[in-house]
């Protein structure tokens, strides 16, 4: 049985159009989803992966994005430590796009979740990560594997990028 006119006329739903930098805010932004927007809970998280090269490139095609879709939300999830300044941030809040900082990249935010401290480097972070869960972040199940939902719950009021996720999520 089709719905009715009425029903497909009317809005069951809140989409997010997040941003990835990279691969590996791709696989936490999936694993998110999976752990806490079940099928049907009214929120669509569609993240996409700018495959790289810095919050400049995140922001850019965001900005692209809101200009060509209808999303409800439109955020970033980007790494600090390089093509990100005060500009392209007072850019994104002037947009209206939101954005999730790792700080200094992900595999930090990664290890804090995980109870560890991590380095103010990105590359001791992404050395200490690789060597902690036997391959980089980017790498397919990896976060999923190594991160289950419980971990992310306990960890979420400590960890400043979890929380801006799951708050842009409604969780």
């Amino acid at each position: 049985m089709e719905p009715c006119l009425e029903c497909k006329m009317r809005r069951t739903h809140w989409t997010i159009s997040l941003v990835c930098e990279g691969t590996a805010e791709y696989q936490l932004a999936t694993t998110i989803r999976e752990y806490y927007l079940p099928r049907n809970c009214g929120t669509i998280l569609q993240p996409r992966n700018a495959h790289g090269c810095g919050g400049k490139k995140a922001l850019w095609l965001a900005r692209t994005m809101k200009d060509e879709t209808g999303h409800d939300t439109y955020a970033i999830m980007i790494d600090t430590d390089a093509h990100w300044s005060d500009e392209d941030r007072a850019e994104a809040k002037a947009l209206g796009i939101a954005v999730i900082e790792n700080n200094p990249c992900l595999e930090a935010t990664l290890l804090r979740i995980d109870g560890k401290r991590p380095s103010e480097r990105t590359k001791d972070n992404k050395d200490a990560f690789e060597s902690e869960y036997g391959g980089p972040a980017h790498r397919a199940n990896l976060i999923r594997r190594n991160f289950p939902k419980q971990k992310f719950d306990a960890a979420r009021p400590g960890v400043p990028a979890l929380d801006a996720l799951l708050r842009l999520i409604r969780c």
